[in-house]
């Protein structure tokens, strides 16, 4: 199973979005897909399941909070719970917004994992082995997870857990000078990871759990139209995108080149989405993906243009696809 999450320290560029449709194309197209919602907001869990649904679990701690839970309070390790079936060969471990309890715990273990302490390694290394047992319950291919807008502990823990990470860009002027903590924030992880490893396999020769390598590649960024006239991005956000891959290869792909982690071939550029405007709220009111809506959902115009998004999140979804399994190779 390939670990891919989607990260940039900005809010507000579609990122819930783009990875809920990107995933469910997957799973339209034969994949196993475990979608992971690391972000306290848990937008990516409200898109995806009904209100209703979401209390319950809440109530009964079937969220990624109540499989951490153990090991913030100090009482064992992650806890068993299955991922939530939102379609066939799609599931979630829903959000929570105690999460942030994590978070602050997170901070305490990454200190004591430099050290090499057993205690340390559980706590930094439990969002890596959450994923693996959740996916492999449900034999997942990829577990796509959605992360917050910030360079916190918990995210640290996320991206070097991860095979690789996808950054959703929007054109505007905070969004791309974002890119460089991003990238300085994600090589220095994995140089400090990879002391902090080396030191607890060290002092913990029969340690009787995985931990991850900590090497993840920028596997491209994503872009977003906001504004298009006759199927073209219009004059101010152009120029943003314009900026951007200069200043994806200079913030990221530099600094993590410098840390030694495999690169994609290629353009760093994924692929570019369109303005869908009224769609996307549309699509979430039914936790539907925007190319699942029915014609009773978006009449006319608008059902064409839903369905039409298939092919452009299913194509997207293949280019993640060959550039997961390309530094996988390398």
């Amino acid at each position: 199973m390939k670990i891919i999450s989607f990260f940039n320290h900005k809010g507000g560029v579609g990122k819930t979005t783009l990875i809920f449709n990107i995933g469910l194309a997957l799973a339209t197209v034969g994949r196993k897909v475990l979608f992971v919602d690391a972000d306290a907001q848990g937008n990516l869990t409200s898109a995806a399941l009904p209100a209703e649904q979401i209390e319950e679990l809440f109530n009964e701690e079937r969220t990624i909070y109540g499989v951490l839970k153990p090991v913030v309070e100090g009482s064992g390790d992650i806890a068993v719970m299955p991922p939530v079936a939102i379609r066939s060969g799609a599931y979630i471990i829903p959000g929570d917004i105690r999460l942030s309890d994590f978070e602050e715990f997170s901070s305490i273990g990454w200190t004591e994992t430099l050290a090499g302490t057993m205690r340390g390694a559980r706590s930094s290394t439990a969002i890596y082995r959450m994923i693996k047992e959740a996916g492999e319950s449900v034999e997942a291919d990829y577990a796509l997870v959605d992360l917050g807008p910030n360079v916190g502990a918990l995210n640290r823990n996320a991206i070097l857990a991860s095979s690789g990470f996808v950054v959703p860009v929007a054109p505007d002027l905070f969004s791309v000078t974002a890119l460089p903590s991003v990238g300085t924030s994600s090589s220095r992880w994995i140089e400090d990871w990879a002391i902090a490893r080396e030191s607890v396999l060290r002092r913990n020769p029969g340690i009787e759990f995985e931990m991850p390598i900590g090497r993840p590649s920028p596997l491209g960024y994503l872009t977003q139209q906001f504004a298009v006239y006759r199927e073209q991005p219009t004059a101010a956000f152009r120029a943003w995108n314009d900026r951007i891959p200069r200043a994806y290869k200079e913030g990221i792909v530099d600094a993590m080149s410098r840390a030694g982690v495999a690169i994609p071939s290629g353009d760093s550029l994924i692929g570019s989405v369109p303005n869908l405007s009224s769609l996307v709220p549309m699509a979430q009111r039914t936790n539907s993906a925007i190319f699942e809506l029915s014609g009773a959902e978006a009449r006319g115009a608008q059902y064409t243009r839903a369905r039409q998004t298939f092919s452009l999140f299913r194509e997207l979804a293949e280019e993640i696809e060959e550039r997961v399994q390309e530094v996988g190779e390398s």
